[in-house]
């Protein structure tokens, strides 16, 4: 096939044939059409009228940035709401996730499922279907954080006997266990926010997982220390006001610990290897 070249008496044929039906159509019905320049305007438009829509543009932009003030200050308080609607339904997801697994079997796969979605939250984007995405992350996560649960259950349990033993020992020997257990407390604490976020953020084995989260406390003393901050801020308000704890006794310290440990493994991540 042989191209055509096409010039600009050929432009304005086109531009002819393209404005003819419109004049045939105006007048079929009885009205006037105006003709259509090359630019697409039509001949009795003016500049005034264009300078009148700009106008109005202006003025509604003005008015649409005044009410967004408004919707602004609107829109924090309903985004804070939000947040804390998000944080008391994960709380509440993950005291139902613990019971169903009778608290053994359901403990690790909740926090794990609702620390997926808290952290979600942390990043700016919420789940729109807390119901489904924990459930969903529940029964697939279910034997793998089980598995890894089971250092958490055993170093609990030693933590339990240490505290009861403190309770019938006097002198000396008191205060070394209690700090011991004091020790062993923070350590644990750490250790497990470590865990949750580390199991919903990697695909390891359990054995280096466990290491990690072992040794997490040791390698990274900063982050170790604002989550033990964190969470005896949120245990003090929890037993200051115990209605906190049905609501956010959970969800709070693992979003804020969870978000402090990202923080961290981020930069981890970001090294190079």
């Amino acid at each position: 096939m042989t191209a055509v070249p096409v010039d600009d008496r050929d432009a304005e044929a086109r531009r002819a044939l393209t404005a003819r039906p419109r004049g045939e159509n105006a007048r079929a019905t009885g009205t006037a059409a105006d003709p259509v320049d090359p630019a697409g305007r039509s001949a009795g438009s003016t500049d005034g009228s264009t300078d009148r829509s700009a106008d109005a543009s202006t003025n509604a932009s003005t008015n649409g940035s005044t009410d967004g003030e408004v919707g602004g200050w609107a829109g924090r308080v309903m985004g804070v709401l939000r947040v804390a609607t998000h944080v008391v339904g994960v709380n509440a997801l993950v005291l139902l996730g613990t019971l169903a697994g009778l608290v053994v079997l359901g403990l690790l796969p909740a926090l794990v499922a609702g620390g997926r979605l808290l952290a979600r939250l942390a990043d700016g984007s919420p789940s729109d279907h807390l119901w489904h995405d924990f459930w969903s992350a529940y029964r697939s996560g279910w034997r793998r954080t089980n598995l890894l649960g089971v250092p958490v259950w055993v170093a609990g349990a030693l933590l339990w006997v240490d505290a009861a033993v403190v309770r019938f020992v006097e002198g000396p020997v008191a205060a070394v266990l209690a700090a011991g257990v004091l020790a062993l407390g923070a350590w644990f604490c750490v250790a497990l926010l470590t865990l949750v976020a580390v199991a919903r953020r990697y695909d390891e084995t359990p054995v280096r997982t466990w290491r990690f989260a072992a040794l997490f406390p040791l390698l990274s003393p900063g982050t170790s220390l604002a989550v033990l901050v964190v969470v005896a801020a949120c245990t003090v308000s929890v037993l200051a006001l115990p209605v906190l704890a049905p609501l956010v006794g959970t969800a709070l310290p693992l979003l804020a610990g969870g978000w402090l440990v990202d923080r961290r493994l981020d930069a981890l991540d970001a090294r190079p290897s």
